[in-house]
């Protein structure tokens, strides 16, 4: 209590400082700006302002130029992407192709610890540059002039243009000391807010983009509580208990990410179907979605229902399905605490679900975001909440989650089988070829009770209307280049 009450005393004179910037807030302070690096979401809308890729995605146009002006693919396995002219750094630097290819050989150097360098592994030679067994020089990426850099892949990759859109695998200088994006750092006050300021040296976006500045706020209530007294201008995330008294409210926004939520099953339970079973069967999924105030429904795959032949596979809950074991153990059902109280209230929720509909007993751990990255990493407990937006909004991208190289693959899925569906999928040319495959991706995963997904999930957001400009597309990308205020 005291630190909410010292929260809402000293972010009201930050407030009247500059009254016409534009303040948002992160739920952790991030512990560094270096983009190829970020190992969660949690920074993606403060970095995906700073550092720009070749394209952005947009949800009505898809890919669009950014530093780059296109890309054309050759037989399938080359790529060749020109980038604009005139390109400059933040601090009035050129801008090239070499700083591009710099960026991806750090990517791929194990010292570097990139945690999505498997993005880059389909270029020729990548993984093998990554193992240590390939030099710099024959990587399949080159940039044989200023503008221009050519990529030749090892085997198919119809998604990487995608890549080339995200901030992960956006350019940056040895010593991060400038910045492609629409905005530059100004001020990053340790342990209080961050202050971005217009890149004018940025190609594109409104020539009045205000100041934005970033506030470190954990608690969502508490940046409620800071936005209804206008020291906020936008809400990144409305808690559910409110979003039934908010919903009519002309600054809600109730805005659909592709994204794959989902309750994961560790290696306590890889041997124990009939356990993962009774977990997946006993969850009444109608009532977990009132709770949840969403229009996905729980027990659902959370992605579109146009990628499959009809729609995305579901369960139900159905006691009769629920196997009849004889079971004394406790198992711990962990959530990271960036989930707020949303995910506290879910989790409690389900305890009781379990319990009452097949006698399981489970014990709720909630933990800091990055303690629970790494118990995820090393050992996971036998029940975990995750959830991952693609780094593509594909099909592949989403079932490459449980890729054996991918490091989102909590559950450790190793399969020969699932490995061919997504060889197959990668190689599909034809939307019903594609749709047959991104099936056999999400039966495998679901006929296996391998994971138990939470449904389509919808971010329910407030927004200050005097500021427009700001776009929010499905793969959750914060778009502040168009920012200004409202005339």
């Amino acid at each position: 209590m005291k630190i909410i009450l010292a929260l809402l005393l000293v972010f009201p004179v930050f407030a009247s400082a500059n009254p016409k910037a534009f303040r948002l807030h992160l739920a952790n302070e991030p512990g560094s700006l270096d983009p190829n690096k970020q190992k969660t979401s949690a920074s993606s809308y403060l970095l995906g302002n700073l550092y720009r890729n070749i394209f952005t995605f947009d949800d009505q146009k898809g890919l669009v130029p950014d530093l780059g002006s296109g890309c054309t693919r050759d037989k399938k396995k080359n790529l060749t992407c020109r980038l604009k002219k005139d390109l400059r750094w933040s601090d009035g630097t050129p801008l090239t192709s070499e700083d591009f290819l710099r960026t991806y050989k750090k990517i791929l150097d194990p010292k570097s610890a990139a945690p999505r360098a498997d993005l880059l592994f389909k270029i020729k030679k990548a993984q093998d540059f990554y193992a240590g067994k390939a030099k710099a020089g024959e990587l399949g990426v080159s940039a044989p002039d200023a503008l221009t850099l050519r990529f030749e892949f090892q085997e198919p990759d119809p998604d990487f243009e995608y890549n080339l859109s995200s901030f992960l695998l956006a350019p940056t200088k040895a010593d991060l000391g400038a910045y492609s994006g629409p905005y530059k750092l100004a001020e990053w006050k340790k342990g209080q807010k961050i202050i971005l300021a217009a890149n004018t040296a940025y190609q594109g976006g409104h020539p009045q983009r205000p100041n934005v500045e970033f506030l470190f706020i954990e608690e969502d209530t508490v940046a409620l509580q800071l936005y209804e007294k206008n020291e906020l201008q936008f809400l990144r995330r409305l808690p559910t208990l409110f979003i039934p008294s908010h919903k009519k409210r002309p600054d809600f926004h109730w805005i659909p990410v592709t994204r794959l939520d989902y309750l994961g099953f560790g290696p306590e339970l890889a041997d124990k179907e009939d356990l993962r079973k009774a977990f997946t069967y006993s969850l009444n999924y109608v009532e977990l979605q009132k709770i949840f105030s969403s229009e996905g429904r729980p027990g659902c795959m959370g992605v579109p229902d146009s990628w499959f032949p009809e729609k995305a596979p579901c369960y139900d809950f159905d006691l009769k399905k629920v196997p009849k074991i004889q079971n004394t153990s406790t198992f711990t059902l962990m959530f990271s605490s960036l989930g707020g109280e949303d995910h506290k209230r879910a989790t409690e929720w389900m305890q009781n679900q379990w319990l009452k509909n097949a006698g399981l007993k489970t014990h709720l751990e909630s933990r800091e975001n990055k303690v629970y990255l790494q118990i995820l990493q090393q050992n996971p407990p036998a029940v975990f909440r995750k959830g991952v937006a693609p780094d593509r909004p594909t099909c592949l991208a989403a079932l490459e989650t449980f890729a054996p190289l991918s490091p989102e693959n909590y559950i450790r899925l190793k399969s020969t089988e699932y490995e061919n569906i997504l060889s197959s999928l990668a190689k599909a040319e034809k939307p019903q070829e594609q749709k047959k495959w991104c099936q056999a991706g999400m039966d495998f995963l679901m006929q296996r009770h391998l994971l138990i997904p939470l449904g389509a999930i919808h971010f329910s957001m407030l927004a200050k209307p005097e500021f427009t400009g700001w776009k929010l597309n499905q793969m959750n990308q914060l778009d502040l280049s168009n920012l200004h205020q409202r005339p």
